[in-house]
């Protein structure tokens, strides 16, 4: 039986399309605001860190958010009824709107003086807020902390004892690492630099109403610190390039396209 050519395009486009559609269907759809104009927009989340905003170029990237830690945030110097641990998380916020599909991604440049907790206790994390119609129902973070053990990328879930999870994942020093946290129909699912790391199927959130950029001032009395180095963490917006495009997905679709009628010109000749 002969099938004609005409038929075989049409097929080979649909195929082509189906791919095209289900690569689209694929991508998450990014929440994140720009670091460009912070800190216009984010608001004082627990407490203010010592300086929080756009501090320029950094290591290869422009608009980096810059996150300081340092003595005049210590629990000691704080102001009156705010010296308890839960105001060591010293960061803003900023308001999203995504339901399922929507993911939160920024990448943090790990310093080499990170490798150990003994030249200075570091943390800093992503979180995004979880709510549902009554109003926060869960927080989901990922991040990096020296503090307590080896240098280590870690992510947040509250149903499991202590509520941090450490990854596996070996640390790049020197360079810049890539966080995800992508809100799906039933979970949230956690990535480090494209791959997915770990995923949290017991959650009561239907849509992502805030991004919480943070770090961590550790000179506690109460962690037994009574002063810590200064430091700064360095978020960037998500590199270009480190998600497909919808219109490269196009491009590939017509590539397959091309490529089928240069097969059958071949057999036809």
């Amino acid at each position: 039986m002969t099938t004609h050519p005409m038929n075989s395009l049409l097929r080979l486009a649909g195929v082509a399309a189906a791919l095209c559609g289900l690569g689209q269907a694929a991508l998450a759809t990014p929440v994140t605001p720009s670091f460009a104009n912070a800190p216009t927009g984010w608001t004082t989340d627990r407490y203010d860190a010592a300086s929080f905003g756009n501090v320029g170029s950094y290591q290869g990237r422009s608009d980096v958010l810059g996150i300081g830690i340092d003595a005049t945030t210590d629990s000691v110097n704080r102001v009156a009824g705010q010296q308890s641990t839960f105001y060591n998380t010293q960061g803003k916020q900023h308001v999203v709107s995504g339901g399922a599909g929507s993911v939160l991604s920024a990448d943090l440049f790990i310093d080499s003086a990170w490798r150990s907790g003994s030249s200075g206790y570091v943390r800093s994390d992503m979180w995004a807020v979880g709510s549902d119609g009554s109003g926060v129902a869960d927080y989901g973070i990922i991040g990096f902390t020296n503090y307590g053990g080896a240098a280590r990328l870690r992510v947040f879930d509250g149903d499991v004892a202590g509520g941090w999870v450490d990854l596996a994942n070996a640390i790049a020093f020197d360079a810049w690492t890539s966080f995800d946290i992508e809100l799906t129909a039933s979970s949230l699912r956690y990535s480090v630099n494209g791959v997915q790391v770990y995923e949290d199927s017991t959650i009561g959130t239907d849509h992502l109403s805030a991004v919480i950029m943070q770090a961590y001032n550790f000179a506690d009395p109460a962690l037994g610190v009574s002063s810590n180095p200064s430091y700064v963490a360095h978020w960037s917006d998500k590199a270009p390039g480190a998600v497909p495009e919808p219109g490269s997905l196009a491009l590939v679709a017509l590539a397959l396209l091309g490529l089928g009628l240069a097969r059958r010109k071949q057999q036809a000749g």
